[in-house]
């Protein structure tokens, strides 16, 4: 059963084809991560593929076999080692099912590059009420993973809303610049008294995913997300991490997959048990008084004094 959990695939949320291929959503995660390995890009240093921002951030473009735009951006070793491991954090996200825009280390003719794949007609999630449906459920969830990364640096950039061929809003995850995979104790732990954390380096930008902002939500919101974190193993995420650094960089790809393959898994084995702890099971019967009690209000009445009761 917990083979069959992991190997789901994120195209059972995305019925959009091209949106599915775009992300590679029809893939296991060991054939994306061959299929990064092998990736091919033209026409690299076309700045007609890179917006304003990315070029001032010093980006270029490069177009992959499908047409699709990538920005890309040269490395030297130390930087290129960094982002060599912090590949796993794509790779761990596309395995607990959350839409994201690879971002990878391409070694192209010898040359290393920073490469991300551009996400186009797309908006910052601050452009939306992301305290409300579906918005903050996915951030709820996603807390679970930037706390398995230690990413203290979420922003309202790192997340874009693209709508589907049906108009459905889903959010993308980019940038891992800030995943930290290799510090072996807890940076982030949580708090025993409410639901929280301690945090090491407080940036202030973690505010987006502050724990106030879930106090209605119930274990059931995070269910599938902590299905999926408990049925990976240790040997599974240190196989995924010896195959994703095997290569240019890293001088001993299995012994620092071992390494990080242990981090991830002491870490999601706290976080998935500190959440069961927090949350509890939604309370039906008070959910039913509050909804006959405004049913006559009308829809939009209705949920208005939901969210206030």
């Amino acid at each position: 059963m917990a083979g069959d959990v992991i190997d789901m695939k994120l195209s059972d949320q995305v019925a959009d084809p091209k949106i599915r291929e775009f992300l590679y959503l029809d893939l296991t995660v060991e054939e994306l991560i061959e299929k990064m390995r092998g990736l091919k890009l033209e026409d690299i240093g076309n700045d007609d593929y890179a917006p304003f921002p990315a070029k001032v951030r010093g980006y270029t473009g490069a177009v992959d076999e499908n047409g699709d735009p990538w920005l890309i951006k040269k490395v030297d070793y130390e930087e290129a080692r960094e982002l060599r491991i912090q590949e796993m954090a794509y790779f761990m996200d596309f395995i607990l099912n959350t839409p994201a825009a690879p971002a990878i280390l391409l070694n192209y003719d010898g040359t290393l590059y920073r490469a991300t794949k551009h996400v186009e007609n797309a908006m910052q999630i601050s452009s939306y009420n992301y305290l409300e449906p579906p918005f903050i459920k996915v951030l709820a969830n996603d807390l679970l993973n930037r706390w398995l990364f230690f990413d203290e640096d979420r922003n309202p950039n790192n997340y874009l809303v693209k709508h589907d061929d049906k108009n459905k809003p889903y959010v993308v995850v980019i940038d891992y610049n800030k995943a930290d995979l290799e510090t072996q104790k807890m940076k982030i732990w949580g708090l025993e008294d409410k639901f929280g954390w301690h945090r090491e380096e407080k940036t202030r930008f973690l505010t987006l995913l502050k724990p106030d902002n879930f106090d209605s939500l119930s274990i059931e919101d995070f269910e599938c997300r902590l299905s999926l974190m408990e049925s990976i193993s240790q040997e599974r995420i240190s196989k995924i991490c010896k195959s994703v650094f095997v290569g240019d960089v890293l001088k001993d790809a299995e012994k620092e997959g071992q390494q990080i393959g242990k981090n991830l898994y002491d870490r999601k084995c706290y976080i998935t048990d500190y959440f069961r702890k927090s949350f509890s099971e939604r309370d039906e019967t008070k959910q039913k008084e509050i909804d006959d009690r405004y049913a006559g209000l009308g829809q939009s009445f209705m949920d208005y004094y939901k969210r206030k009761s």
